[in-house]
C-alpha cells in the first residue's frame, strides 16, 4: 500500500521577501494563514510528541485538547501531523503512517469512523460492510502502517444520539487503542468533556488539556507580537500595545481564529491603502461582527 495524499502543509516563509513582494501577493500570504507557535501549542505539541514515541503498553495514555470553537484545536492536530509525515518506505510492504488525523462523524458510528480513517490513509476498504468487519480492516491496515497516534477532531460529536450507540463507540474506540496499543488524542469543545468524565475508564485514560480564550495580558501580547512579525506590512503596528490589544480582545472575544481573523482583515486594508499598519481606526474600519453578536437576528429593516 502506498502513500497517495497531494496536500501537504505549507513550506516556511521569507517574511521579508514577501513583504517586497507586489500587493496581490501579500495579501495573499495573509489570506492563506500562517502557523503561530504560541507558548500554550508548543506545551501540547511536545507532550503529543512524548505520546507518540511512548513504549506500547495495556492501557496506553491519550488526551483530550478542549477548548472553545475556533480556538486553535484543529490547528495543533494539523501541526502536529506536519511534523510526522508519511514515510512512503518503498521498500517496505505499505508505507509508515505515525499518525492518521479524522474528523469524527456526526454520530457516534464506529462504522463511519472507520471508513474515515482508512480513506485519510488512502487505503481500500469494502463499500458495503458491517461495523465489525471495518474495525477488523482499521486493525489490520494500521498494524501494517505502523501508526502509533490517533487524531479525533470535533470529539464532541460522540454527544448525540442515545445512549446504548455512545457506549458503543466508546467501547470501540478503547478496543481499537488497546489492540493496537496506540494513543488517541481527541479535540472538542467544552462539551467533549462531558463524553470522557461520563465512562471512568476514558476518563482516567484522556489527560485533559484546555485550550482557554485570550485575555488582555502579557500572553495575549506576545500573541499578537508574533502575529503582527509574520504580517507583510512595511511599518510597525505594536498590536501588543495596550491600545491596540483591548480593542483586538473586545472584537474577537478571545478565539485565536477570531483574532487572526480581525487582525489579517485589518491588514490586507492596510496593504490596499497604503497606509501599511494596522490602527484603532482601521480595526474599527473593517466593519466587524462579534462572535456573540453574530447570534442575534438581523434587521431586515
Amino acid at each position: 500500500m502506498t502513500d497517495r495524499r497531494t496536500t501537504s502543509p505549507r513550506e516556511p516563509v521569507d517574511i521579508a521577501a514577501v513583504t517586497a513582494a507586489d500587493a496581490a501577493a501579500r495579501i495573499l500570504h495573509v489570506r492563506q494563514g500562517v502557523w503561530v507557535g504560541y507558548e500554550r501549542a508548543k506545551q501540547i505539541l511536545a507532550r503529543m510528541d512524548e505520546l507518540l514515541d511512548h513504549p506500547p503498553i495495556d492501557r496506553m495514555p491519550n488526551m483530550l485538547i478542549v477548548g472553545p470553537s475556533n480556538n486553535g484545536k484543529t490547528q495543533i492536530l494539523r501541526r502536529f501531523l506536519s511534523k510526522h509525515p508519511v514515510d512512503p518506505n518503498p521498500k517496505g510492504d505499505a508505507a509508515i503512517i505515525p499518525a492518521v488525523m479524522v474528523g469524527a462523524p456526526p454520530t457516534p458510528d464506529i462504522g463511519d469512523l472507520c471508513v474515515r480513517i482508512l480513506e485519510a490513509i488512502h487505503a481500500p476498504y469494502k463499500a458495503v460492510a458491517t461495523a465489525v468487519e471495518r474495525i477488523r480492516t482499521v486493525k489490520k491496515i494500521l498494524g501494517q502502517t505502523e501508526t502509533r497516534m490517533l487524531l479525533i477532531d470535533d470529539i464532541q460529536h460522540m454527544l448525540t444520539g442515545g445512549a446504548m450507540k455512545q457506549r458503543e463507540f466508546r467501547n470501540a474506540i478503547k478496543d481499537l487503542a488497546n489492540e493496537l496499543k496506540i494513543s488517541i488524542v481527541g479535540a472538542g469543545i467544552d462539551e467533549a468533556h462531558i463524553v470522557f468524565a461520563t465512562d471512568p475508564q476514558l476518563s482516567n485514560r484522556f489527560h485533559p488539556e484546555p485550550l482557554p480564550l485570550w485575555r488582555p495580558g502579557t500572553e495575549l501580547g506576545r500573541l499578537l507580537d508574533t502575529i503582527e512579525r509574520k504580517l507583510p506590512l512595511r511599518a510597525p503596528s505594536g498590536l501588543k500595545t495596550p491600545e491596540l490589544m483591548q480593542r483586538i480582545a473586545f472584537m474577537t472575544e478571545g478565539p485565536i481564529g477570531e483574532i487572526y481573523a480581525v487582525v489579517s482583515l485589518a491588514a490586507i486594508s492596510a496593504i490596499r491603502d497604503g497606509s501599511e499598519r494596522i490602527t484603532l481606526e482601521s480595526l474599527d474600519a473593517i466593519n466587524w461582527t462579534r462572535p456573540s453578536e453574530r447570534k442575534a437576528r438581523p434587521s431586515l429593516k
